[in-house]
């Protein structure tokens, strides 16, 4: 709708003056080249300047069309913008939400002989925003290992200003992993899928990153059938 405006508005002033040019020497053409037929009255001035005057009269008249259809092209540009603007805006302000939720690095607890089985993780999740979120529910992709993720066990609300430690235990000997580390803990990237104030369902990662989805959650669902992972009981 936009290009089709832009078009018209850049076209408008060419066909308005074309027309004018092509009435006005038309007219010079008649005038210049006119025979009066034999035994008819030869025009004379006050003639010519009366036809001359309803061609005038024509142009003023398509000027004036012109002008009204430059100004509705003008206003509907306007009109367009406008909401475009608005929409970007409620965009922006749609973030707001996600955005205003924190969510750290997921710490690993590690224990054997090689540091190979996880038997701890623990991550924050804070809610600086002015308005409460729902059904919040952590997921840790299990390193070096993309085909697994751990879930950690979901709350159903967190509220403003609000900020909660989840954790997960492994009990026994831990579960396995592929990965070998020096040390005991290591941090690693965490997301956590939530809900927001509007019924809108996001997934913030502890890299800053927001995405918009859906309810069940993706990352979840694809979580929950990570081979050899124990998982908690999800929410209803």
């Amino acid at each position: 709708m936009t290009k089709l405006l832009d078009w018209i508005a850049r076209h408008l002033a060419l066909w308005i003056t074309g027309s004018a040019l092509l009435t006005i020497g038309s007219m010079w053409f008649i005038s210049a080249n006119y025979r009066t037929p034999a035994g008819a009255e030869k025009p004379n001035a006050a003639d010519w300047m009366q036809a001359w005057g309803s061609v005038f009269g024509v142009l003023a008249g398509l000027a004036a069309a012109g002008a009204a259809a430059f100004l509705l092209l003008h206003e509907m540009q306007r009109a367009d913008k406008a909401e475009r603007q608005l929409t970007e805006e409620r965009a922006e302000a749609a973030l707001n939400a996600p955005r205003a939720v924190a969510v750290s690095r997921a710490l690993l607890g590690v224990r054997g002989e090689h540091r190979e089985f996880i038997h701890h993780v623990v991550l924050n999740v804070h809610n600086y925003g002015a308005h409460p979120i729902r059904n919040v529910i952590p997921v840790v992709p299990v390193p070096e290992d993309p085909e697994r993720q751990m879930i950690l066990p979901p709350i159903s609300l967190l509220g403003p200003g609000e900020k909660h430690r989840f954790e997960r235990d492994y009990h026994g000997s831990g579960m396995p992993v592929l990965a070998r580390w020096v040390d005991g803990e290591r941090p690693v990237p965490s997301a956590v899928c939530f809900i927001d104030h509007t019924n809108q369902a996001w997934e913030r990662t502890s890299e800053g990153e927001v995405r918009r989805t859906t309810v069940p959650y993706p990352l979840v669902e694809a979580a929950r059938t990570s081979p050899d992972v124990p998982q908690p009981e999800l929410l209803s």
